[in-house]
């Protein structure tokens, strides 16, 4: 029988560009997925690089909603320079 893993591997810096890429600070992604900011701090400088499940479900459940709510560009905007 499978056991789900204890923990789960986080790669930080890809978080840290994901919610850099939604526009979100690190204050908010901490309060969004109920974790404390110097939790989130070192996920993403990677002095902390495993998390338990609940706590990276809630992580990236906010994660992807915040990436959700980001305005994608207008038709055609994204070919202009």
């Amino acid at each position: 029988m499978h056991q789900a893993p204890t923990t789960l591997q986080v790669d930080g810096p890809e978080l840290r560009k994901r919610r850099m890429a939604a526009g979100l600070e690190i204050d908010d992604l901490a309060r969004s997925a109920d974790i404390s900011r110097s939790y989130l701090s070192h996920l993403e400088t990677g002095s902390r690089t495993r998390m338990r499940p609940a706590r990276y479900k809630r992580l990236f459940d906010a994660l992807e909603a915040a990436e959700r709510a980001q305005p994608s560009p207008a038709r055609g905007e994204e070919d202009k320079e």
